[in-house]
């Protein structure tokens, strides 16, 4: 029912509406303006009176939401002064200083005491800051959609229900993959199936129970083409059920992948048969070796078997490499006690009656070709020069290999019982072909290596870095 009012003049002088938060403009039967408060004037900016409603748009300087001048036929105000009633309209008011009101306005005619019009009222909200928090969330909306609908993203809102979830609503390129126009509601159950849906829900379960983001790898066909992907899942807040779906199309990694596991199939064959190959063909040179012995003499068979010895480390290292699943490293420990039991034990028997013993503390570790050879052929060559120079005379005694792994480094000592360093036969620092190989194996390992003092015969250690990716042997 429009407002009853005895006393125009009465109602534009009542000093209450000037403490009121709304505006509040009060024009007479022709629209002419009478009556401006406090709120009104600072949100136009002015508070002309007696203006006409022709002249409202221009001397109060209001716009459409558009952006263009306000016809004055459509102003609230006007029309409340034909006799209509208006509620919540929206308009811009632009003030002289040049910023922007965007007011909401709702008008009513006023009667007099006999129920004639005498007037109409118009009361305004300034809602320019949630108008500008409308906006800044439609923009924020808008740009958020825009990033997820061309950063190759495939999102989702889901709800997760009992038995089934539900489509809430994503972006196109999801929609594009479960075969629809759009998410709005559908079920996955029915769109997916019931053995594809039992397992993605759960995934959704997964990351519900936890509160934390779930990630999960998972086949999908789409544009008739079987993919790959990758999703977090992310519950959201304040929500039991809802959950956020983020997926990244991750064919082309796990093509790779099988590329990749395939080459890696192919070396480790390829390697395989290279260490079987090179195994046999210097087990057939140290096989050639051992023969020529038979035929030489002593001084030349000796030097023979110090060759074959060489030959015979290296083709170890290949035999190892070959019964093993790595084909590129070796447990070093384990292949030097080998060495010393079998390869150095074998050969050097002629040199006497010698025992061959091993100690070992700290950890085992593999190592690489470059390093497991260099290190195998100086414990030959050093247990054999024990063998060779500690027991004269066909005398008794023991050669004692001790390895240690600790933090970083790697410590071998290879030590005798023998009769000890005789300066008259052989100098500390080594000068024969056996010393030389040592020295320029130490070198090559970056390692510290020479002979310490000892109570009873000799000792050679060497100190090695360890290489950085040397790992402990399973």
């Amino acid at each position: 029912m429009p407002h009853t009012i005895f006393d125009l003049d009465q109602l534009a002088s009542a000093p209450v509406l000037d403490q009121l938060a709304e505006g509040i403009i009060v024009a007479d039967v022709r629209g002419a303006i009478r009556y401006v408060n406090n709120a009104a004037r600072d949100m136009h900016g002015v508070a002309d009176l007696h203006v006409e409603p022709e002249d409202y748009a221009d001397r109060y300087h209001l716009f459409t939401v558009e952006g263009d001048p306000h016809p004055f036929e459509d102003l609230a105000l006007a029309r409340a002064v034909r006799g209509e009633e208006v509620f919540d309209v929206p308009w811009i008011i632009r003030r002289p200083d040049g910023t922007e009101i965007w007011a909401v306005g709702s008008a009513k005619p006023l009667l007099g005491e006999a129920g004639e019009q005498i007037g109409a009222v118009l009361t305004i909200r300034d809602m320019t800051e949630t108008m500008h928090a409308r906006n800044e969330l439609r923009e924020s909306e808008e740009t958020v959609r825009a990033f997820f609908e061309t950063a190759g993203v495939y999102t989702a809102v889901i709800d997760v229900e009992e038995d089934d979830f539900k489509l809430v609503m994503g972006n196109q390129r999801m929609a594009t993959a479960f075969g629809l126009e759009t998410l709005c509601g559908q079920s996955g159950r029915a769109i997916v199936g019931d053995e594809f849906s039992e397992w993605i829900m759960q995934g959704f379960r997964r990351a519900q129970a936890s509160a934390e983001p779930t990630i999960v790898e998972y086949p999908w066909k789409t544009d008739g083409v079987r993919r790959w992907f990758v999703a977090t899942i992310t519950p959201m807040r304040n929500s039991a059920k809802r959950v956020f779906l983020a997926s990244l199309d991750i064919t082309s990694r796990k093509e790779m992948e099988r590329d990749l596991e395939t080459a890696l199939q192919t070396k480790d064959a390829l390697l395989h048969e290279v260490n079987h190959r090179v195994k046999n063909s210097l087990q057939i040179i140290t096989s050639l070796l051992k023969l020529q012995e038979r035929m030489g003499d002593d001084v030349l068979a000796r030097h023979l078997r110090e060759a074959r010895s060489r030959v015979e480390t290296v083709a170890r290292v290949h035999e190892r490499l070959y019964d093993t699943s790595a084909h590129d490293r070796v447990e070093i420990v384990g292949y030097l006690e080998d060495l010393l039991t079998n390869v150095v034990q074998s050969i050097g028997h002629a040199e006497g009656d010698v025992r061959y013993a091993f100690e070992h503390a700290g950890e085992r570790v593999e190592l690489g070709v470059e390093y497991s050879v260099p290190l195998a052929l100086i414990v030959v060559e050093m247990a054999m020069n024990s063998a060779k120079y500690a027991f004269p005379a066909g005398e008794k005694g023991t050669v004692t290999l001790s390895t240690r792994v600790e933090a970083d480094h790697l410590t071998l000592t290879i030590e005798d019982d023998g009769v000890g360093i005789d300066s008259t036969r052989r100098a500390p620092d080594g000068t024969g072909l056996g010393m030389r190989i040592v020295q320029a194996l130490s070198a090559q390992l970056h390692a510290d290596g020479g002979y310490v003092p000892t109570e009873n015969g000799t000792a050679f250690r060497l100190v090695m870095p360890l290489p950085k990716g040397a790992e402990p042997a399973s």
